[in-house]
């Protein structure tokens, strides 16, 4: 099934089947775990507790989204965004952050290295709409003939 056809039927079948990717990184265990179980279901579920070892899952796998918290110790998740892009510009990029510090978020949507960005604390069910639309932008974004990724929901 192409997008063009999942736009006008809203459905898919189990043979088109595509799952997509997710990276998360935070630096607090407890998190992650958190975030893992609430969107496995979803995806693909890649973590990371540091944006080094994000740089490693990243270059190892296909990852279509990534979902980073933004303050952690020797990266940033801005850091961690203009890396990536480095590497592969086209995933989706999200930043968490817990403070206000508007003026980082600017300059990181400004330079394009994010998406969009969640403030803690985060509403769940607000978070999987969010990804639900990212996977969306994406798949719209790279012009992919597959069925949306999320595992049994539909848009």
């Amino acid at each position: 099934m192409s997008w063009k056809e999942f736009q006008k039927t809203g459905t898919i079948g189990q043979e088109d089947k595509q799952v997509l990717s997710l990276l998360i990184v935070d630096d607090e265990r407890g998190i992650l775990n958190t975030l893992e179980e609430s969107f496995r279901d979803m995806f693909k579920v890649y973590t990371a507790n540091s944006g080094t070892e994000a740089l490693q899952i990243f270059r190892a796998n296909e990852i279509q989204l990534v979902l980073s918290d933004q303050r952690m110790p020797e990266m940033t998740g801005v850091e961690l965004f203009g890396k990536l892009k480095e590497i592969n510009p086209t995933p989706v990029r999200i930043l968490i952050t817990g403070y206000s510090d508007i003026n980082v978020v600017i300059r990181g949507l400004n330079e394009g290295l994010m998406w969009q960005y969640v403030t803690k604390p985060w509403d769940t069910e607000d978070l999987k709409a969010l990804l639900r639309r990212a996977a969306k932008h994406y798949l719209k974004e790279t012009q992919q003939d597959a069925p949306p990724p999320i595992r049994g929901l539909s848009f």
